[in-house]
């Protein structure tokens, strides 16, 4: 089966739309947040698009004073970001067998975030289920498409957030940040093709609420991270 360009592009974009819209509230909340801590609107922009991982830039917000304590925010931003390493490994094979250029290869791992991730992965999960050949898996112009999309919407919706965060106050308060899980969650259950697939997830859930209530936050995220490697690890071995 072979797409044409223009249908890949197409398909990128109207699959990235219904998560484009869960980024809206939650950037323009971190664009607010980081104007009362004193970011401009610039400032924001570029934190964003530089760092594109929703998590680390609400800690790195929390975090900023007038005299930011750098090591401490880079540190908090390693930790929480150190999800990535694993999800760059599980993408790897992919970019490879696609035989991309080192510059391609490393703007696609530059603009992954957790739902690009993800939706890329269900994509070459469904290519693969069409007996696509596996040096095509990875089609690079639907993830770009999906990629650019949200990366867009985040970094500019935290833009105008933090044009506007003098004046609106706390907007935590509406409860638009439940679209940070219902994204996840709506994400996990499509790519879930049965029960046994959730036992990871359920072993970092369960892993983070516990180490949440000891540890700060990230600290927590890493050992749900490490946690459900180890889990994978051993079930591998069972089988």
């Amino acid at each position: 089966m072979t797409e044409s360009t223009r249908t890949s592009i197409r398909r990128g974009v109207v699959m990235a739309l219904p998560v484009a819209l869960g980024f809206l509230p939650l950037a323009f909340i971190l664009g607010v947040q980081g104007s009362q801590h004193g970011l401009s609107a610039l400032g924001m922009a570029m934190m964003c698009g530089l760092n594109l991982a929703g998590g680390s830039e609400f800690a790195a917000v929390s975090l900023w004073s007038a005299t930011p304590p750098l090591l401490l925010i880079a540190l908090t931003t390693w930790l929480i970001n150190s999800r990535h390493i694993v999800m760059g490994a599980a993408l790897t094979p992919y970019v490879q067998k696609a035989g991309l250029s080192n510059q391609t290869a490393l703007t696609i791992f530059f603009l992954m975030c957790d739902e690009t991730w993800a939706l890329a992965m269900n994509e070459i999960d469904r290519r693969k289920q069409a007996g696509i050949a596996l040096e095509r898996l990875l089609c690079p112009t639907f993830y770009f498409s999906l990629a650019l999309t949200l990366w867009i919407v985040w970094w500019m919706g935290a833009a105008v957030g933090a044009l506007v965060g003098q004046s609106v106050g706390d907007m935590t308060q509406y409860g638009f940040m439940m679209a940070f899980p219902a994204t996840f969650i709506a994400l996990l259950a499509m790519m879930s093709h049965g029960i046994k697939q959730w036992s990871p997830v359920i072993v970092a859930g369960v892993v983070s609420a516990i180490a949440s209530l000891i540890f700060p936050g990230h600290y927590a995220v890493m050992l749900a991270i490490a946690a459900s490697l180890l889990w994978v690890y051993v079930q591998g071995d069972k089988r």
